[in-house]
């Protein structure tokens, strides 16, 4: 039987210094064996290099977006600080304009055009209280709460504050409208009130307040309101009437000049007539007359 000759691969060395040359003998499968083995290292090493460089691109990429979103937190976190703050300053002005209402209300809580709503605001502001006690220890997580119960709670305060402006400006007009200032400046000669008559003795009721003062004397109209009469009356001379709303009414009798007309609007304080001694009367003087829904009042009570 022949045998299979074995291929091999020699590597001669020749030495130049005349030695003897050295051979080797390698057999072939060796070197595929040799060959394969490099050619695996080469391919892992550059399969590793490969991996090795996405690795670094994906971390750098990773870092990156790191990088953003850590300036993207830090610009979030300034502005929840802000809102926190902003929530903070804008409890401490409601918690003021609430103070401010109820101590408005103190002052108003026996004004007619408001006492009627006093006792339900009241029940509000007390749940208003709770609230602001459950709030306690506010912090970022609760900012967007806060605020949401600060926006509900401006449009219960500027309604609340509408009405005290509203029972503000008709608590002013009625104290305009109110007889509050003498009509001249004088002396009382004749109190209201049952009298002896200064004509024949007899007892008689005053409905008015008798204010002497120099012929021609400026009369002034005791608050705002509307001239109803104008003209001469049996015993009162020459009179000015004067509504005022509210159920007031004053009288100025025994003038000697009238400067105003029927239907025309006055401002308290403002010359309606001139001090005379028209009428029943025994010398210069204002009979000043004060009535209430028609009925007759002390007009000293409404003197300041």
């Amino acid at each position: 039987m022949k045998k299979k000759k074995e291929k091999a691969f020699t590597l001669m060395i020749v030495p130049h210094s005349g030695k003897s040359t050295l051979s080797i003998s390698i057999p072939i499968i060796i070197l595929k064996i040799l060959g394969g083995l490099f050619a695996g290292i080469v391919a892992a090493v550059t399969i590793f290099a490969v991996n090795l460089s996405i690795s670094y691109k994906e971390i750098k990429a990773s870092n990156q977006d790191l990088t953003v979103k850590v300036r993207d937190y830090n610009k979030l976190q300034q502005q929840l600080d802000y809102f926190v703050k902003k929530t903070q300053t804008l409890e401490e002005k409601m918690q003021s304009l609430e103070k401010l209402d109820n101590d408005l209300r103190s002052l108003l809580k026996n004004d007619p055009a408001l006492k009627k709503n006093i006792d339900a605001k009241q029940v509000a502001d007390n749940e208003r209280n709770y609230m602001l006690a459950s709030r306690g220890g506010i912090d970022r997580e609760k900012a967007m709460q806060d605020l949401q119960i600060l926006e509900s709670k401006l449009p219960q305060q500027e309604e609340s504050l509408k009405e005290l402006k509203n029972a503000v400006i008709q608590r002013n007009q009625r104290l305009a409208s109110t007889p509050s200032i003498w009509p001249v400046d004088g002396r009382i000669t004749s109190d209201f009130g049952y009298r002896r008559s200064p004509f024949g003795f007899r007892r008689e009721f005053h409905d008015g307040l008798d204010i002497a003062a120099p012929y021609g004397t400026s009369i002034r109209a005791a608050a705002d309101g509307m001239v109803v009469f104008v003209g001469y009356k049996h015993g009162y001379g020459n009179m000015v009437t004067i509504s005022h709303g509210y159920g007031f009414e004053t009288s100025y009798g025994h003038t000697s000049k009238i400067l105003v007309k029927r239907g025309q609007k006055v401002k308290k304080g403002q010359i309606i007539a001139k001090v005379g001694n028209t009428g029943r009367s025994t010398g210069p003087h204002v009979h000043y007359i004060v009535s209430v829904n028609g009925t007759l009042k002390n007009p000293a009570n409404y003197l300041q």
